[in-house]
């Protein structure tokens, strides 16, 4: 299972709060083609058929199903870097 630090949860639900979208939107994390790189993340109105859907305080994930065994026993965590962009990262649970 994943775990998702608070952080994470307030990003994911700033992002998917946003008016434009429907009340169904999370952001999803997904695979690339090429299996060695990085997962995919980016906001979707609902999840895709497999998808595994977490939601803890208001905060909607959807994750394919590669992306939720590569990411299995692992952290989700949000940083921001000096020029204020919000990036993803995974870690191992502590």
């Amino acid at each position: 299972m994943l775990t998702i630090t608070p952080d994470a949860m307030d990003i994911i639900r700033r992002v998917t709060e946003h008016p434009r979208l429907d009340d169904g939107a999370g952001l999803r994390i997904a695979s690339r083609p090429d299996p060695s790189a990085p997962l995919r993340v980016h906001v979707t109105d609902h999840p895709e058929p497999g998808d595994r859907v977490l939601e803890r305080e208001g905060a909607r994930l959807y994750l394919a199903p590669v992306a939720a065994e590569r990411v299995a026993g692992r952290e989700l965590d949000a940083v921001t870097d000096a020029e204020g962009r919000v990036r993803f990262v995974s870690r191992r649970a502590a």
